[in-house]
């Protein structure tokens, strides 16, 4: 039966049944404590366990109230809320915590008399009530009874002695109140209500052995910490640590060499000093969040382990790691601590350094990606609360890669720090500059108004467009800027970044360096060109594309030398979408390089048909030549329909050089190698270097339209073409007069020396049947 009431763990052997009842100790100081955290429990659950009991109190009262005796009931209830209320009392002047450190064993048992007259007053109630009471009302009576021993048990769980008579009363009561001839004094009965307390006695005594048992492994551990402060002792005179030894006031009371050494100080002038005072750290300085720390953790007396504390050491700021433990007078009162400190300086130091690396960009100094959005959810919700408007700006370097590609990395990041000095100085006080990464920036203008955030993009335009010195070297790059304001752009940051994505977006498609403010006709155009790229990317495995041929000329005989190949798309709801409108889109998302390859192999086969003398023209795009596999695909579709290579023509436009890229030369090569042409298109409407004209072996220059439909006689359009052609036929190259739509333009041009023309006076654009026929049954002129 004993082992019934045994805790279901070990506790400590020492611990006997006449301890864990409350007798047999005499005045050991252990048990003292003992006693006193059995009271702090219960003073704790106080106001929980007083109201439940009140509350069965109050339900029993008014479910008696016709009871015969419903008088007895009344005063009953008086005499239980009078008791209670003195408990309510006791309680609100000592609060939850109850902080005694050692109770007697009087004091002790008079509060556990005062716990069972609870358990006796309803027992009494039991006694006069449940005799008279018919059969309903004895049910009720049980049940409360049953609920009023659970919750004393519950309330006593820490007082053996209290718990097990209190539960006892109330059930015993219940036994011998009950009637003989009444169905509940029943054999079953009896059994579950001796069952219900045997199960509350054993819930009462193990909770009293464990408590008890953490009790005695905390003295024993105490009784240990002066070994331990021996062992601390010589781990000072032996180690690079010190120990702390200060009293309940705050006052250094030993002093080692070491301590006095870290504190730089000689040891007599620190006995007695304040140890916070040795600090030396003014409250309200930087660092003083953990010196309160330290002075709050001394006034509670509590333990605390590795809390680092700012201290001026001989004119510089150290940091130092403290530990520490109470120490306890002989009467159990506070006396101090005891502990050990080091000095964690470099290791502070590197922890700065690794929260620097992680809010800010090391090459830049400027806010990351993590400070960045930080500052901008912050802005968003300051113009929330104050309704001033906040400000975001995408800065995009336009030609920063090829300078990076073309004189290294080193000298790449040279340039990104001197950009994001000048962002600096445009931008200004108050903001948030951060480099999200590569040649990527953005600004946080928090509270602002959108004049000032309009000068801000204009002023970062104008300060990147000026040349940067790159030691002997000068290197323009310039910026596009793409900027929104929030909350009216975007209530939420991922909606202001897109907003501004957008607006940087709209910059660069329409030439960089230039600012743009967001506006929502940009989000109906990105909109546009997101369903133009969802539904482009299955075009070809559809149909929709299809290949026209527009008819090359020979301006001397106007008879058919080529065609050139035009991409059109068809879409069953878009319909016929321009290239103007599909081709870029391919080429930012790489959907170029496909469909340039059935673009290729289509031309292939079409010219297949035509006469050997008729030649095929095929755009290329940059995103084309960067595909590895280029050569490759050509030199099949040349093979596979047995197309001799110098008919196929593969025009390429300037912006092809503008990066500067080797791989382009080498590409361009190896297609030269393979025997096909080169023209270059649209000459005369970009920069127009000569030099680009030594990038391949080209054979035609193709003359722009702007010129063509410009050029007459004595004017400076027809002077340009002139010269164009003089210096094409130097080079051993033929030319094309794009865009001839009239005759006039057409003689005005072959008058000038043109080779071949192409326009609309000789051919739209036609489908490939249509082409087809025109130049297998014979080579058909064109009249007039």
């Amino acid at each position: 039966m004993s082992m019934m009431f045994r805790p279901p763990i070990a506790t400590m052997a020492a611990i006997g049944w006449k301890q864990v009842l409350g007798f047999g100790h005499g005045d050991d100081p252990f048990f003292a404590r003992v006693r006193a955290a059995q009271l702090a429990v219960l003073n704790r659950y106080v106001p929980f366990n007083v109201g439940l009991f009140m509350v069965n109190a109050v339900m029993l009262a008014h479910a008696l109230r016709n009871h015969p005796r419903a008088g007895f009931v009344v005063g009953w209830v008086t005499v239980v809320g009078a008791l209670s209320a003195l408990w309510i009392a006791r309680f609100r002047r000592n609060g939850p915590e109850l902080a005694v450190e050692t109770v007697t064993r009087t004091q002790f048992w008079m509060i556990t008399i005062e716990v069972l007259a609870f358990g006796l007053l309803w027992a009494v109630m039991e006694l006069v009530m449940m005799p008279e009471a018919d059969q309903d009302g004895q049910t009720l009576l049980l049940l409360l009874s049953l609920a009023a021993m659970g919750a004393c048990g519950f309330a006593t769980a820490i007082m053996p002695v209290c718990g097990l008579l209190t539960t006892f009363c109330v059930g015993a009561a219940m036994l011998v109140a009950l009637p003989a001839g009444s169905p509940l004094h029943s054999p079953a009965v009896i059994a579950a209500l001796v069952t219900y307390w045997l199960l509350i006695a054993r819930g009462v005594m193990v909770t009293s052995f464990a408590l008890m048992g953490r009790l005695r492994t905390q003295e024993s551990l105490a009784e240990q910490s002066e070994v331990v402060r021996l062992l601390l002792n010589e781990f000072e005179s032996n180690g690079s640590d010190w120990l702390l030894d200060v009293d309940a006031e705050g006052m250094l009371v030993h002093v080692s060499p070491r301590l006095a050494q870290v504190a730089c100080r000689p040891a007599e002038t620190l006995i007695g000093m304040s140890f916070v005072q040795m600090l030396g750290t003014p409250m309200g300085q930087p660092g003083t969040a953990a010196l309160r720390a330290l002075v709050n953790v001394f006034r509670a007396g509590q333990a605390f382990r590795d809390l680092v504390v700012q201290a001026q050491v001989g004119g510089e700021t150290r940091w130092w790691a403290l530990s520490g433990t109470p120490k306890r007078r002989a009467d159990g009162s506070f006396g101090g601590y005891r502990g050990v400190g080091r000095d964690v300086t470099e290791v502070r130091r590197g922890q700065d350094r690794i929260a620097q690396l992680a809010r800010f960009d090391p090459l830049t100094g400027l806010a990351n990606r993590t400070l960045f959005r930080e500052a901008l959810e912050d802005a968003l919700a300051r113009a929330g609360r104050t309704r001033r408007s906040c400000a975001l700006l995408f800065i995009d370097l336009d030609r920063f890669k090829p300078v990076n590609d073309a004189h290294g990395h080193a000298a790449g990041d040279r340039l990104l720090g001197l950009a994001a000095e000048r962002l600096r100085v445009a931008v200004g006080g108050g903001a948030t500059i951060a480099r999200l990464g590569g040649d990527e920036f953005a600004v946080v203008l928090p509270g602002t108004t959108e004049r000032r955030a309009e000068a801000v993009a204009t002023a970062v335009v104008a300060a990147m467009a000026e040349p940067f010195a790159l030691g002997e070297q000068c290197l323009q790059i310039g910026a596009s800027v793409g900027w929104a304001m929030g909350p009216g752009d975007g209530a939420s940051a991922d909606r202001l970044l897109k907003s501004a994505d957008l607006a940087l977006y709209a910059v660069k498609s329409g030439g960089r360096g230039a600012a743009c403010r967001f506006e929502p006709a940009i989000r109906a155009r990105a909109e546009e060109r997101r369903t133009l790229e969802t539904e482009l990317g299955g075009a070809l495995a559809r149909g929709e594309l299809r290949l026209a041929f527009q008819p090359v000329v020979d301006a001397h005989d106007e008879q058919i030398v080529g065609f050139e190949a035009l991409l059109r798309w068809g879409h069953p709801e878009l319909g016929n979408v321009t290239p103007d409108r599909f081709i870029p889109v391919a080429e930012e998302t790489g959907l170029i390089v496909p469909i340039g390859h059935w673009v290729i192999e289509e031309a292939c086969r079409w010219a297949a048909r035509w006469p050997a003398n008729v030649t095929v023209a095929v755009n290329l795009s940059p995103a084309q030549i960067d595909d590895p596999r280029l050569v490759a695909v050509v030199a099949e579709a040349l093979a596979a329909n047995g197309v001799a290579p110098e008919r196929l023509e593969l025009e390429i436009t300037e912006r092809l050089f503008l990066d500067e890229k080797p791989s382009t030369t080498a590409r361009l090569a190896e297609l030269g190698a393979l025997g096909v042409r080169f023209a270059l298109d649209d000459f005369g409407t970009g920069y127009s270097a000569l030099g680009y004209l030594q990038k391949a072996a080209f054979s035609r220059i193709k003359i722009d339209r702007s010129f063509v439909s410009r050029a007459g006689p004595g004017s400076d359009a027809s002077a340009i073409i002139e010269a164009i052609v003089r210096m094409a036929g130097s080079l051993h190259m033929t030319t094309t007069a794009e865009g001839t739509e009239t005759r006039s333009e057409f003689e005005t041009c072959r008058d000038l020396g043109c080779s071949q023309v192409q326009g609309y006076l000789f051919g739209k654009p036609m489908p490939p049947e249509e082409a087809t026929a025109l130049v297998v049954p014979s080579l058909r002129v064109f009249a007039e």
